[in-house]
């Protein structure tokens, strides 16, 4: 036990020589940062502990200062008197707990080189605020030009007497020196009492303490000696150490503060003029309680303030009552007052959550005067836990309600971040109320946010809500809100996530009506012509007939306005695409429409290069290079293939009709070599034999050199060549329609145009897409025969024979 005992008595001393030697506690353990500060002797500092960043105002006095002070002659006595005076402020603080009392976070240490302990955070001392900036190396931008508030002065007033209050009738202490040095504000503003190193407690009052004559001594700092100016004459004169010594000085520093840090009396630490001095001075005894209750402090502000400080000890009922009424008062305080003193206390109390619809408003009201990097460290910090809080509904609303606040004093980053979850909060509550009232906040930051979120996080909740409502008031907000949407969103989310919402909409309310035609008409927009003509026109058009509407006329609008659009875009797209062709056909062909390019000269070359000497240059024939440009020629597909079938043109498409139906190539010249006889107009078809399916395939593809037609004898000629080379192949290719139905004229050997009685209307001809061959390639997207569109008739009239027209019409070497 005793070896026990012997280890940790030298383990604590051994620390306290490494702790003298090395330097204190405080400075280990904490961050120090620039002077805040300074109080007689001590420089205070800003500092943080590193373990858990923690805020404290620490207190350093360094010993090299009396270096210069002091006189060689200076005994060691006097030095640690020096020291005793300054580590007893610290510790009989430490021993003291009061509000109007400064809190001490770490115990007084000394070194060999300096003597330091820790408190709450400090803006400055009192003496500092009033222009005494002794022992101060840099006056801080918080200090300068610092002017108190009357109000600020009231208030720091009466927590010093409240203060003083509790070291009279509760610690039984005098202070002794209650100078400006010795009152030091805090950063919410408060007044705290502090410089205890003359304080001497009164607990037994039959003994009289000890008295010390207050003799100066110029060798000593004299903030480490008691001060004349603020010293009661019954301690001076009567050698009396009562609680009333201290209600004198308050007196002083009354005046003090008033007349900007000049006191009552300026005795130079001089018995004699003090003597002088107090004569003229009248005073009247006063306790600290009497002080609290004089008319000096008898105003709204001062009370609403004394209310704050008691605030915990107070009914539900009166702190209700209390914040009603703080809104139609905080215009009335300093700025500063509400920034250093309300608005902390406000903060504090958000933790009662059924207060909240109360304290919010006063919250806001403050954090107006707050710059941006203010509110969201002091504000928007301990505001977010109640982001998630719905009960009572009015904490979000109030919320809700200050979205515009939120947006000025927040970057977007912040605000996705931190401010964005109240609105999913928001939008995933039950109370119907929140919901309208967060679908009508979010146009108002639609513009604020980023497209990803907005597509990812808030539309799918929007959706959601939408989907599950059963509410008409907050179906119809909902789609106002999407409508605000549509500008923000891509075309991916419109077409595939927005409009499968709007087609599912089942109610068929006018209102739910015409705001979807809105939210229609402002996708229309945004979204391509094929969306609108596949997908919104008929979703109108549905919406337009449905009889509980009686303004259908601005359905009408919307359909001819988006049918306009959709036309124009289309015919635009048409004209391009034709454009393209166009010039893609004048690069193939080597010129340009309307001019000519003379390929030898541009060579270098004298004399052009034939393959042949009949009028063919290069495997084709002056007639066909001088068709026109959008003509069809055989060069375009390759008969002669190895696969026996035809080579696609640049791409391959479905085929979209039945080969039956399509006539062969030996019957279209057989009928062309019949139309000689004949060169009737277009009427002549009604003799064309129905049904078409009776048309027998030519059984010689050969004789399109037979009977040659006017003007397209070297046409005709460069077809027969091909032909005689690929008969075989060709005719395999071809198509054939099948045997003439029983009772028919049965088909010679050599091609002739048979003789039928069918009536078809040119009108009726005319509304049939059959190939047509004027332009382009043989068959164009839009002439396509389709299936049992020709209906055969039963009328007989003899034989008639096609003409030249018809004969151009399917002969694909002809110049129309």
């Amino acid at each position: 036990m005793f070896q026990q005992g012997f280890q940790q008595g030298f383990q604590q001393g051994f620390q306290q020589v490494v702790s003298y030697v090395a330097g204190t506690s405080v400075l280990r353990q904490y961050d120090v940062g620039d002077q805040i500060a300074s109080a007689g002797l001590w420089k205070i500092h800003s500092g943080t502990k590193k373990t858990t960043g923690q805020k404290v105002a620490i207190f350093i006095f360094e010993k090299k200062i009396f270096d210069n002070t002091l006189l060689k002659s200076y005994e060691k006595k006097e030095t640690e008197k020096v020291y005793q005076v300054l580590k007893r402020e610290a510790s009989q603080l430490a021993r003291l707990r009061h509000p109007s009392l400064l809190e001490v976070v770490e115990a007084v240490e000394e070194s060999r080189t300096v003597i330091t302990f820790a408190t709450e955070p400090i803006l400055a001392s009192l003496a500092n605020l009033l222009g005494n900036t002794e022992n101060l190396s840099m006056v801080p931008d918080d200090i300068k030009n610092f002017e108190l508030d009357e109000l600020e002065i009231q208030k720091g007033l009466l927590q010093v007497g409240k203060g003083l209050q509790f070291c009279h009738n509760d610690a039984k202490i005098v202070h002794s020196n209650l100078v400006p040095e010795a009152i030091f504000v805090n950063i919410k503003g408060d007044w705290k009492i502090g410089g205890f190193g003359f304080s001497t407690f009164l607990n037994n009052p039959d003994v009289r303490p000890d008295y010390e004559y207050p003799d100066y001594d110029s060798r000593i700092p004299c903030y480490a000696q008691k001060n004349y100016d603020y010293m009661a004459p019954e301690f001076v004169l009567d050698e009396s150490l009562e609680f009333a010594n201290d209600m004198f000085a308050l007196g002083c520093l009354i005046y003090t503060v008033h007349s900007h840090g000049r006191p009552p009396m300026e005795n130079r630490n001089s018995i004699h003029n003090y003597r002088k001095n107090i004569e003229r001075l009248s005073s009247t005894k006063m306790t600290a309680a009497e002080f609290q209750t004089s008319k000096y402090f008898d105003n709204v502000l001062v009370s609403t303030v004394k209310f704050f400080e008691s605030f915990p000890e107070k009914t539900k009922d009166d702190k209700i009552s209390f914040m009603k009424g703080l809104v139609r008062i905080l215009p009335q305080f300093p700025e500063r007052v509400l920034l250093r003193k309300i608005l902390p206390c406000l903060l504090q109390e958000i933790k009662d959550h059924s207060l909240l619809p109360y304290t919010l408003p006063n919250i806001f009201f403050i954090s107006q005067k707050l710059s941006s990097t203010d509110f969201c460290e002091k504000v928007l910090r301990p505001l977010k836990p109640i982001f998630v809080v719905s009960e009572p509904v009015q904490n979000l609303i109030t919320c809700l309600d200050q979205m515009e606040l939120f947006k000025q004093k927040t970057s977007s980053s912040v605000f996705k971040d931190d401010v964005m979850p109240l609105i999913y909060n928001a939008l995933e509550a039950k109370s119907p109320v929140i919901q309208e009232k967060v679908l009508r906040v979010i146009p108002t930051i639609v513009d604020s946010l980023d497209i990803l979120t907005i597509k990812s996080s808030l539309f799918p909740r929007i959706q959601n809500l939408f989907v599950h409502t059963t509410i008409l008031a907050v179906k119809v907000t909902t789609l106002i809100c999407l409508h605000s949407l549509v500008k923000s969103l891509d075309s991916f989310t419109l077409t595939e996530k927005l409009m499968p919402l709007l087609r599912g909409i089942k109610t068929k309310e006018p209102s739910v009506m015409i705001t979807t035609l809105a939210v229609y008409d402002e996708m229309g927009k945004h979204v391509e012509k094929d969306v609108i003509a596949t997908e919104i026109l008929p979703q109108l058009w549905k919406m337009s007939v449905v009889p509980t509407l009686n303004m259908d006329q601005k359905f009408m609008k919307a359909i001819k306005l988006l049918s306009t659009r959709v036309e124009e875009e289309h015919s635009k797209q048409l004209r391009d695409i034709k454009n393209i062709e166009e010039h893609t056909k004048k690069y193939i062909e080597g010129g340009n429409v309307g001019s000519s390019i003379d390929f030898e000269k541009l060579v270098g070359a004298t004399s052009g290069v034939t393959n042949s000497t009949n009028g063919v240059v290069n495997g084709q024939s002056k007639v066909q290079m001088e068709m026109h440009p959008n003509s069809f020629t055989l060069e375009t597909i390759n008969l002669a293939s190895s696969n026996n079938s035809m080579a696609p043109l640049n791409g391959s498409i479905q085929p979209d009709i039945f080969s039956s139906t399509i006539p062969t190539t030996s019957t279209v010249h057989s009928q062309s070599r019949n139309s000689m006889n004949s060169m009737n107009s277009l009427n002549s078809l009604n003799s064309f034999p129905s049904p078409i399916n009776n048309i027998q395939p030519s059984s010689n593809f050969n004789s399109l050199s037979q009977q040659p037609v006017n003007g397209n004898l070297s046409s005709l000629n460069h077809a027969q060549q091909l032909s005689n080379q690929n008969t075989h192949s060709f005719n395999n290719n071809i198509p054939s329609l099948p045997p003439p139905k029983t009772g028919t004229t049965q088909r010679p050997n050599t091609p002739t145009m048979p003789t039928r009685t069918s009536n078809i209307t040119s009108d009726l001809f005319n509304t049939i897409p059959g190939p047509k061959f004027s332009s382009g390639g043989i068959l164009q997207p839009g002439g396509i025969l389709q299936p049992n569109v020709m209906k055969p008739t039963n009328n007989n009239s003899g034989n008639q024979k096609i003409s030249q027209a018809d004969l151009t019409m399917f002969d694909p070497f002809s110049k129309s």
